[in-house]
């Protein structure tokens, strides 16, 4: 009975520790997102937003080890409105998900009781670190360049400095947005900046929006301003890519299915704007399919009749591909690996010499693709979106 009484009195005075660790930590706004704006205001505050998912390891760690301190309770409790928000989750999660562009988690939002973002941060951090970053955000308050970009600030450092930032973050939904805006504002002479070329080389996705129309009617005069292999691989990113092709599956159950007529579509799409080269890159949207459904011997069919007079970028684009999507099949990889050979014995560019090298070491040595290691580069033939080559 004693043994009883006194494990009933520990999980009783452990129960009150943890209330205790609770109360002096962060305490989280139970509302909706809009009530949370109608606190902020009332109170004067900003919104910190903790950006998660259930399955995100170093979410957990935060809840667990760096929200529960005093001291960071005591310090985000006085200035601003908290609020947790699964991302992955609900309606609201996911509407402000797409709002303020979360790519990554944890994600951590500091934002204005006008809506606006001061201040972003991803990843686990120290107690210290983390506090030191609220305070920045206390700081900056009304000042942060989501706000000032839509009140109409337009000096090149900031509009720079405000893209830099988003890309340091890996927002290209973002930065795409920005891009379009400064395109309607100031025309097609943002293409021929270096600054804002990269950016929109490394973000720029959506083939329908107004500065992907400007530049396929450009892309001719843009050679001389970013070379040939740049803008042509630019064109090929955005309507003959990975990401590309899985907007033409429908899902029917677990299974995907490619919808026809939406591909049809898709590829008139191409022909009318005059794409160079359009058909080469239907027959890489047909290759990517066919590498997807695991039909390797159609799909390398298919590239030695597509690519019989190909050029040497076409020809590494089509074998990194194959590198990356070729599973235990050692004899198709092998076979891929003579069109990095041909591309090496063309005119080409050092990033096809050292790229073509690379992949073509991997589809020779293994029957598996190589994804990269700590240090790696990765593949600038099949960008991230988002990530800087």
């Amino acid at each position: 009975m004693k043994k009883i009484l006194w494990m009933l009195l520990l999980t009783v005075s452990c129960t009150g520790f943890v209330r205790a660790q609770e109360s002096e930590g962060i305490q989280f706004f139970h509302g909706t997102w809009e009530e949370a704006l109608q606190q902020a205001k009332k109170e004067g505050k900003m919104i910190f937003i903790d950006c998660y998912a259930d399955w995100c390891g170093p979410c957990a760690n935060m809840v667990k080890t760096i929200f529960p301190l005093k001291e960071v309770g005591d310090y985000f409790n006085r200035h601003f409105i908290n609020l947790k928000c699964n991302m992955e989750k609900g309606e609201e999660g996911k509407t402000l998900k797409q709002r303020f562009d979360v790519v990554s988690y944890p994600t951590f939002l500091f934002v204005t009781s006008e809506g606006y973002v001061a201040l972003r941060g991803a990843g686990f951090m120290k107690a210290d670190a983390f506090i030191a970053f609220a305070k920045k955000a206390v700081a900056t308050g009304k000042n942060g360049n989501e706000e000032r970009f839509a009140k109409g600030e337009r000096d090149e450092m900031f509009l720079k400095g405000y893209i830099n930032e988003m890309l340091s973050l890996h927002n290209a939904d973002g930065v795409e947005r920005v891009l379009n805006t400064l395109y309607e504002e100031q025309g097609n002479k943002i293409l021929r900046d270096k600054d804002y070329w990269e950016a929109f080389d490394c973000c720029a996705a959506d083939v329908n929006a107004p500065l992907s129309i400007a530049f396929v009617k450009e892309y001719k005069k843009l050679y001389k301003v970013h070379g040939e292999y740049a803008v042509l691989q630019k064109i090929r990113n955005l309507y003959a890519s990975i990401r590309c092709a899985l907007t033409l599956y429908d899902t029917q159950g677990r299974k995907e299915v490619v919808n026809e007529e939406r591909k049809q579509v898709y590829f008139d799409l191409m022909k009318e704007r005059k794409l160079p080269d359009y058909k080469v890159l239907q027959q890489e949207v047909d290759y990517i399919i066919l590498l997807r459904a695991g039909k390797y011997e159609e799909a390398y069919a298919l590239g030695e009749k597509s690519l019989a007079k190909a050029d040497a970028r076409e020809l590494c684009n089509w074998a990194t591909l194959g590198e990356r999507m070729v599973r235990k099949n050692k004899a198709i990889r092998e076979k891929m690996a003579v069109w990095v050979k041909r591309a090496l014995a063309l005119q080409h560019n050092e990033e096809i010499e050292e790229e073509g090298k690379s992949v073509q070491h991997d589809l020779e040595t293994s029957e598996n693709p190589f994804y990269g290691g700590k240090g790696s580069k990765g593949r600038s033939t099949i960008p991230i979106r988002g990530y800087r080559r």
